[in-house]
């Protein structure tokens, strides 16, 4: 994964990161001679220098460049994962009605299912074989889904690293398997549930209650859960 700018910079404040979206990035009259370049604009060590020549509008044209190829990134990276969690949670629900009609007994029965990185592998199960393989090559059978929750891996991979403090790198290997997709799709539809009866009931919360973030959309209570995954481990370096 190329990424040309440290999302640090933009992920550490919410306000920064709202600035530099909206500013109009101005080029200085003259051009800096030692230009960064477009791959490598800021390093750890840097980033509180690059940080001041974008709010300074201090910023070279190659430099420019860069960053807006990086914000492009970031926006399109973003939209990528909700996206995911959109359609995980659309797949599921569709597979589920399905295997409703034809198979009942297996909804009410223990079983969770993640991505191992090439497919949807069934965990934690109380099923026959012959219900574990119905329902596996169900799963499988969707490419969204396989699709979805394979990214939503490197997504969450990702997000460790760009926000670890001892700046481990975290890949999609170390992620694999962590997502539980039916127990995060039934928690987030408990959140949901739950945000419509403060809406409709017109609860009064108090100040920083966590009930006020939750989402309507079940799909982004999916995103905010999967993002939350905690990585107990040494990952990879």
């Amino acid at each position: 994964m190329k990424a040309i700018i440290s999302t640090s910079i933009l992920t550490s404040s919410p306000a920064q990161a709202q600035k530099i979206n909206s500013m109009k990035v101005s080029l200085p009259k003259k051009q800096d001679s030692a230009g960064t370049s477009n791959d490598t604009i800021t390093t750890s060590p840097q980033q509180n220098k690059t940080t001041i020549k974008i709010v300074t509008n201090q910023l070279s044209a190659d430099e420019t460049v860069a960053l807006q190829k990086s914000l492009k990134w970031l926006s399109d990276f973003d939209k990528k994962k909700k996206s995911s969690a959109n359609d995980m949670v659309s797949e599921t629900q569709r597979i589920f009605e399905e295997v409703a009609k034809e198979q009942p007994n297996i909804l009410n029965k223990k079983f969770d299912f993640t991505n191992t990185g090439d497919e949807i592998e069934i965990i934690n199960y109380d099923l026959t074989k012959r219900e574990y393989n119905y329902l596996r090559a169900k799963l499988n059978a969707s490419d969204k889904l396989v699709q979805a929750t394979d990214f939503l891996n490197t997504a969450v991979a990702d997000s460790k690293s760009s926000t670890s403090r001892s700046n481990t790198k975290y890949s999609k290997e170390d992620i694999v398997g962590r997502i539980h997709i039916r127990e995060i799709i039934e928690q987030a539809e408990k959140r949901s549930a739950e945000r419509i009866k403060i809406t409709e009931e017109n609860l009064v919360m108090k100040p920083y209650d966590e009930r006020a973030m939750f989402r309507k959309e079940v799909y982004l209570n999916v995103l905010d859960i999967v993002c939350n995954i905690n990585v107990s481990f040494n990952a990879k370096v």
